[in-house]
């Protein structure tokens, strides 16, 4: 959504990684000076010249340029933490009534200086916050500085450090709406569809709505700030079709642009979920938000390249584990059709937590993706009353502010004692514990059960061969984290079994930092994506596709170059009945799909191997290949607005991937990161190396590079 009178997006600033010198001299006439307006930063030309400061493109994680040292914690990825500072200058040509700083986050504790004076404080790296800068800004230049405090940390994984969402200025005179506490939605009430919401704006003044259906005709007009508009026969939203429409408002000289999704939910303990009246099987995946190369500034481009690789799998459902998302998110699930549920950082209530709960809610209200609240992930009060009074309290804020959905938590067990968080809860969310179920259904038969994290499998991309040597997992799909889970297919069968079950969540979407278990050293990152750091698949993506993917599809695995003779584990992972296997060309055997998969041993031979799935649901295929030597590498190109992601394959002279290439790569150009997927690798996220792994490696960057490896040069 946007809303402007003036809107300055501020995304370049200088940096300075530790504590800057913020004063020339420590007389009694700068301390002095330093507890008067304008003299918290000290002598500015100080603070912004005898201090080594580089320029830096916001969203930016700095952790990405901190080498990792097994020193450092395993849970964030082994990499100091720290403190940081940040500033930039906008010159303004007029003074303005109303203006805000607006940060999407700041991962650490920071403090907000405006022209020397501290203007605001936040103390959650994941809400959105605003800060007041009204009678801050001046005409001319006017110095921004940002202080961020990482050494604390909010989450058990790599959480990244520093400016790591978007921040924009924005400028007003007179009337204008006020964005956060603007709600407006499509409804339907007693079987109508209704544009329904409330405009909120500073002053009285007049506001014009008009509501435009995708193709830019206009569907309605209306006069003020309540709105309750009848629409006939909307086109609807959901992850299938994601219909968007799109409400202009103006206020004076304020404007306002918000997409609309008109969608009915229903939780109904016959069915699970029901999406404009059908049955909606949540196929969920839990994601942590960093990336290979970027960490946690991962911006719109490689956020979109997530979700649409996700949306290939046949996900429908999105968790933000464990803290609240941005708005570039919820924007890009509205617009690609996945749904979301966000969820809050802290369980507790003290007032800093309830304003994180208010910003989470404002953010989230407006967007026709987001479907469930979730109050907290597994707390160890969760079992209690003490829990229970808590998850009371935190509802009771949500519903305040939005009665259109339902409110969970992800618990991990204590839903069956006496009192406990669960009987807060409109829609009971149980990470594992899938035994519990009946119980608990038995316990509430009226509400609706939902899995909120399940089933993490060990693999490692491109990996047949599990070794606790190299500490690599094979990627077979057969080994999970046993010890507190279900497999997936056990998972799946309870969610087929139990109506009153709406679906699950899988643990994760992709591999992420911190976390790696359970290796660590040299593991620096988890091994439980169905994708590796850079979103590359791993197999065991496609066996989840086999329980989530609407059209028919087979996978092959593993590759096809081995000794002669070898006896190869082969595997087709599918949402077909029956699998053909083809060997050079001759039917070599058919198996039936048991779990979405079918084996077969077979003698290696040089040339191919080749699946087919037919029957009464079509026709698909998969075909594998023996790679003969490097040849070179092709890219695979996608472009953003702020940024390129390339994606990197070594094949041999007929375009064949060689699978167990690792070739060093040396870039040089605007690189903002590398990765290749390995969670053993130590390489520097922001760096100008990087070796292939299996075969496969990504840049990020801006603009064109250059890449050498193995003697090509490549211009891209």
């Amino acid at each position: 959504m946007e809303c402007t009178n003036s809107e300055i997006k501020l995304d370049r600033w200088q940096f300075h990684l530790g504590e800057v010198k913020r004063f020339s001299r420590l007389d009694h006439n700068a301390y002095y000076l330093a507890c008067k307006a304008g003299g918290a930063m000290g002598d500015i030309e100080i603070f912004k010249n005898e201090n080594e400061w580089k320029s830096v493109s916001v969203p930016h994680d700095w952790l990405t340029e901190v080498e990792v040292n097994e020193s450092e914690a395993p849970a964030g990825g082994y990499k100091k933490r720290g403190t940081a500072w940040y500033y930039t200058t906008v010159s303004l040509d007029k003074p303005f009534e109303i203006s805000r700083l607006v940060f999407g986050g700041v991962l650490g504790v920071c403090e907000i200086y405006i022209n020397g004076t501290l203007a605001c404080r936040n103390f959650s790296g994941y809400n959105r916050f605003y800060c007041d800068a009204s009678d801050y800004l001046t005409s001319g230049e006017n110095l921004i500085a940002v202080h961020v405090n990482a050494e604390v940390w909010e989450g058990w994984w790599y959480e990244g450090a520093g400016i790591y969402r978007p921040v924009t200025l924005e400028a007003y005179n007179g009337a204008h709406i006020i964005t956060e506490d603007t709600f407006v939605r499509g409804e339907q009430i007693d079987g109508r569809w209704y544009l329904i919401g409330d405009i909120a704006v500073s002053s009285p003044c007049e506001v014009a709505s008009v509501l435009k259906d995708a193709d830019g005709r206009v569907v309605l007009t209306a006069k003020g700030t309540s709105l309750r508009e009848p629409v006939s026969t909307p086109s609807l939203w959901s992850p299938d079709k994601p219909y968007l429409y799109t409400l202009e408002v103006m206020a004076e000289g304020s404007t306002y642009s918000q997409k609309i999704g008109f969608r009915n939910i229903e939780w109904d303990v016959r069915y699970g979920m029901l999406l404009n009246g059908e049955r909606c099987r949540i196929k969920g995946i839990c994601c942590h938000q960093d990336h290979a190369g970027v960490g946690a500034a991962t911006g719109k481009t490689v956020t979109e390249y997530r979700i649409k690789k996700l949306k290939a799998l046949g996900v429908n459902a999105y968790r933000t584990a464990h803290h609240a998302p941005d708005e570039e998110l919820l924007e890009i699930c509205d617009r690609l059709g996945m749904l979301v549920m966000v969820e809050n950082r802290h369980f507790n209530t003290s007032p800093d937590t309830m304003a994180q709960i208010d910003s989470l809610v404002k953010l989230s209200r407006n967007h026709p993706s987001v479907f469930l609240y979730s109050l907290f992930n597994e707390e160890l009060w969760q079992s209690e009353e003490r829990g229970l009074k808590m998850a009371l309290k935190m509802r009771e804020r949500i519903l305040a502010l939005d009665k259109t959905r339902p409110v969970t938590a992800a618990m991990n067990g204590g839903v069956l004692t006496g009192e406990n968080a669960s009987d807060a809860l409109d829609v009971i969310g149980i990470n594992y514990f899938i035994a519990d179920y009946e119980r608990c259904h038995e316990r509430t038969p009226d509400k609706v059960i939902i899995g909120t994290e399940n089933c993490p499998t060990f693999a490692t991309r491109g990996v047949y061969e599990a070794s606790a040597d190299r500490q690599e997992w094979s990627s077979y799909g057969d080994k999970w984290a046993d010890t507190f889970s279900e497999s997936l297919d056990v998972t799946m069968k309870a969610y087929s079994d139990h109506r009153f079950n709406a679906g699950c969540f899988v643990w994760s979407g992709f591999d992420y930092r911190g976390e790696p278990q359970p290796y660590e050293w040299p593991s620096i990152a988890s091994h439980w994506g169905i994708m590796d750091l850079c979103g590359f698949e791993k197999d065991i993506a496609y066996h989840l596709a086999g329980y989530y993917k609407k059209d028919l599809f087979v996978h092959l695995l593993p590759h096809w170059n081995h000794n002669e003779k070898d006896k190869v584990r082969v595997c087709a992972f599918t949402n077909g009945y029956t699998v053909k296997l083809y060997l050079n060309g001759r039917f070599y055997k058919e198996e039936r799909v048991v779990n979405h998969r079918a084996e077969f041993t077979v003698p290696f031979e040089k040339g191919s191997i080749r699946a087919v799935v037919d029957g009464a649901r079509g026709f698909a295929e998969d075909k594998v290949w023996t790679a003969e030597g490097f040849d070179s590498l092709s890219f695979d190109i996608t472009e953003g607005e702020d940024m390129r992601i390339i994606d990197i394959t070594a094949i041999d002279r007929y375009g064949v991937p060689i699978p167990n290439e690792e070739s060093v790569m040396e870039i040089s150009g605007d690189v903002l990161g590398v990765g290749n997927g390995n969670p053993n690798s130590h390489h520097l996220d922001k760096g100008n190396k990087i070796s292939l792994f299996h075969g496969k490696a990504q840049i990020i960057a801006h603009g064109e590079i250059a890449v050498k490896c193995n003697g090509n040069e490549y211009i891209i």
